[in-house]
């Protein structure tokens, strides 16, 4: 890990959240077990000994113009380059936050932001933890790293150490040069273009996932060939239909 970083490990806590927000940039917590972890709109977050519940405080400049709802989808670009290594047959990324092989969710983000000058990143990542206590319990499947890599499984520690890195790299490449470079490495991020619909608090729409613009809107293909930008602020899931 990069000499910038500092690490907080916890044996148990309620949410790393709560524990990252009291401390400055460039510091990961961690915890063995999250009793109330939380994923977006507050669903709840299952946090059971085995896997890697992290939060990653970053720092940023309040009058930088940098669209900081593309911060998800840094994160899943670190993921993607983290885990590139091991040459999981399809890992891909679903909007806006969750990472997944073919239809199993193996991590999710959540960005929070803190403070006007930090951003603090939680990714939770099932590697040894049992999954028993998540059947019937969440909308997508879940798997764990060490089945999909047995014989090259890293450790907590290891995995975390990898993922901080890459992250400081993916996010100064994003502050340096804006939304740019990560629109590249997302356009093969999604995997193949699935129907999807996407919820707002009024309505309901229907298309193709197409990619995203240079805010982290989604793009949908409709049935007749346009093209429709959903603004991502307005979007309360995106729900794969296949």
């Amino acid at each position: 890990m990069s000499i910038k970083w500092k690490v907080k490990k916890l044996q148990e806590c309620e949410s790393t959240f709560t524990e990252a927000r009291k401390l400055p940039a460039w510091t990961v917590v961690t915890s063995v077990r999250q009793h109330k972890g939380r994923g977006r709109f507050n669903r709840t977050w299952f946090g059971e000994e085995g896997g890697l519940w992290a939060n990653f405080n970053l720092p940023i400049d309040p009058g930088t113009s940098r669209p900081w709802g593309m911060m998800p989808l840094v994160a899943g670009v670190a993921l993607l380059d983290t885990l590139a290594a091991y040459h999981i047959k399809g890992l891909r990324l679903r909007w806006p936050n969750d990472l997944l092989v073919n239809r199993n969710k193996l991590a999710g983000i959540l960005v929070e932001r803190p403070s006007q000058s930090m951003v603090s990143v939680g990714i939770g990542i099932n590697v040894y933890n049992n999954l028993v206590k998540l059947q019937g319990a969440t909308t997508d499947v879940p798997v764990r790293l060490v089945d999909l890599i047995p014989n090259a499984c890293p450790s907590l520690d290891e995995l975390r150490d990898h993922l901080a890195d890459e992250l400081a790299k993916v996010f100064t490449d994003f502050i340096d040069h804006g939304p740019e470079p990560i629109l590249t490495r997302l356009e093969q991020a999604w995997g193949p273009s699935l129907p999807v619909v996407a919820i707002t608090d009024t309505e309901r729409i229907c298309g193709f996932f197409s990619g995203i613009e240079s805010d982290g809107s989604p793009i949908l293909r409709k049935a007749d060939g346009t093209q429709q930008t959903i603004p991502a602020i307005s979007i309360n899931r995106l729900k794969e239909l296949i």
